[in-house]
């Protein structure tokens, strides 16, 4: 008879059939518990709504401020409003009905891209906003130092003087309005600029040669004039 009677202390069911447990005497919830939960197996949710599916709900009522996220939901969702991911939003007390913070933070779709401020990530890591880092390194498979090799073809200054007045932009680098399109590649632009400066460096070297043969033609001028 102990045992029942320490059970019923510990355990509360409602009319609802919402169960507390831990001294919980009103339960909201189909089990609300005041206390950790040990699982020593799977903790499974399941589908309760065909596109945002089953979700994990993390709350901490201290953030009561506007702006501040109170409550995390992590869902694995489907569907052509979110498509098929993982995918971590964010409320505050207002919440979506009241106007306040509803967004979705960080998505991981089922093919393995991530996105961060962007439920639709059309890359293996998309980004929208500012990303701050101390060092980045992107691999490449050659670069620009065939700007040196005996069979380049330098163009002409006055061949990239005619690009330049026909495109407004420098032979091999894309235009404005390409980035803007398109976007910048960070590891091929790295490259095309380093062609450009290698570029730069053959043309101050001719023109080194020339100036060198000018002194030279002067000096003998100059000497030729000074005889006697």
């Amino acid at each position: 008879m102990l045992f029942p009677v320490c059970l019923f202390a510990q355990v509360q069911t409602d009319a609802n059939g919402n169960v507390g447990i831990g001294g919980i005497t009103a339960p909201t919830q189909r089990l609300d518990v005041n206390g950790n939960i040990l699982a020593r197996g799977a903790l499974m949710s399941t589908i309760s709504d065909a596109n945002i599916g089953g979700r994990v709900f993390i709350s901490n009522p201290a953030k009561n401020q506007p702006g501040q996220a109170k409550d995390w939901i992590i869902y694995n969702m489907t569907g052509s409003g979110y498509g098929n991911s993982l995918q971590f939003w964010a409320y505050d007390n207002a919440g979506c009905t009241g106007g306040g913070m509803c967004a979705g933070r960080f998505t991981i779709t089922d093919d393995g891209r991530v996105g961060i401020g962007t439920a639709r990530p059309q890359s293996e890591l998309a980004v929208v906003g500012t990303v701050t880092a101390k060092k980045m390194k992107v691999t490449l498979n050659g670069w620009a130092d065939y700007v040196f090799d005996p069979g380049y073809k330098l163009p002409s200054l006055a061949e990239v003087q005619q690009h330049i007045n026909t495109h407004k932009h420098l032979p091999d680098i894309p235009s404005a309005a390409a980035i803007e399109q398109d976007g910048l590649d960070l590891g091929d632009m790295q490259r095309k600029q380093m062609q450009k400066i290698e570029e730069l460096t053959l043309y101050i070297l001719q023109q080194q040669k020339e100036i060198e043969a000018l002194k030279a033609t002067v000096k003998a001028l100059a000497d030729k004039v000074g005889k006697p």
